[in-house]
């Protein structure tokens, strides 16, 4: 049934030693449920200074499949989550790719239960295939998928709340699609789109560099018209912030500042001033978030290196108007040619 489906699984890595390794492992173990499909790994490396490379090329040595090619490209400096996806899928050869954190793992049966989906599913509006992502330890979910707000928020489904398998019973909806419903979109952690419509609509935006960049290419992919089809049982393990969580505060630098680059970047002027202040309440929001998760990271230094990063923020976000809006208004045009 899945002979003619194959997997191109592209992962960002930095200084990902850690946890690299047990990625790779649950990878090896769901591939090998699905022997007649072909499956290539493509590392891109971030620029890494640990020993993450080393313990990568080791693994693939030892660990050899029929059906899985393995490639590794090292980028000299960090370029983002962003840059590095558009790298790897420059290099994929199959119409399927998905995009994997290098600090998540997943259930042996993911793979199968993602290719029955897509092969089960006909609909070509279907852009995106994603599954449940809980916590590391299985507790809890971190995502079902995600919801957006016009007032520039977008949260995870059921972050946080308690775990339950009884919860992952099949959902049909409407139109024939089975085993699955639509959602407004899948986080970038893990999740499986065609590349052909991925780079119809100008792939990921380097810009965003990490944060977000999954909600701006599936705010493009709402605009077109495709949906996102969302397993409940193709279930995965996330760590989280497991490469970020070293970089001081990029987590929050990024949340606030590519709040800014996605609304001039996708709103249009109507919806921009119809939700005016919501907008500016959740932008607010981002500021007081950044300060307040700063402030430990920082410490004293926070006196001043807190004033920097907000300065740095706004004069990225003014710097790159122009940039933004000129994109703005290339997705407008290219949506007009596909009418």
């Amino acid at each position: 049934m899945t002979s003619h489906l194959n997997l191109s699984l592209i992962i960002p890595n930095y200084n990902g030693s850690k946890f690299i390794i047990d990625c790779l492992q649950s990878l090896q173990t769901a591939i090998k449920k699905c022997p007649q499909s072909k499956f290539e790994i493509i590392i891109v490396d971030n620029g890494s200074t640990d020993n993450s490379l080393f313990l990568i090329k080791t693994f693939f040595q030892n660990n050899k499949l029929i059906n899985l090619a393995s490639k590794i490209y090292r980028l000299t400096t960090n370029s983002g989550f962003a840059h590095a996806i558009n790298q790897g899928i420059q290099q994929s050869q199959y119409k399927y790719i998905v995009l994997i954190n290098n600090d998540l793992t997943l259930e042996e049966n993911w793979f199968k239960l993602i290719l029955k989906s897509i092969t089960e599913n006909k609909n070509p509006k279907i852009a995106s295939y994603f599954g449940t992502i809980l916590n590391k330890d299985g507790t809890k979910y971190e995502s079902q998928g995600l919801k957006f707000f016009p007032s520039g928020k977008c949260l995870n489904i059921s972050n946080n709340q308690p775990f339950s398998k009884s919860s992952l019973k099949p959902c049909p909806v409407k139109g024939g699609e089975r085993e699955g419903f639509f959602i407004w979109a899948g986080s970038g952690a893990l999740i499986v789109y065609q590349k052909e419509i991925l780079q119809k609509i100008g792939n990921f935006d380097p810009d965003f560099f990490a944060y977000l960049e999954d909600v701006d290419v599936a705010f493009r992919l709402n605009q077109f018209g495709y949906q996102t089809l969302y397993i409940p049982q193709a279930v995965s393990y996330h760590l989280g912030g497991g490469t970020s969580n070293s970089i001081n505060n990029l987590r929050y630098r990024m949340d606030v500042r590519n709040w800014f680059y996605l609304i001039i970047k996708n709103y249009s002027a109507k919806e921009f001033w119809s939700n005016f202040f919501p907008i500016t309440i959740e932008r607010l929001r981002n500021l007081s978030c950044l300060i307040k998760k700063s402030i430990p990271i920082y410490r004293i230094k926070s006196i001043w290196l807190i004033p920097k990063d907000l300065i740095q923020i706004f004069f990225d976000v003014l710097k790159n108007l122009t940039k933004m809006r000129q994109k703005y208004h290339q997705t407008q045009k290219l949506l007009k040619s596909t009418k």
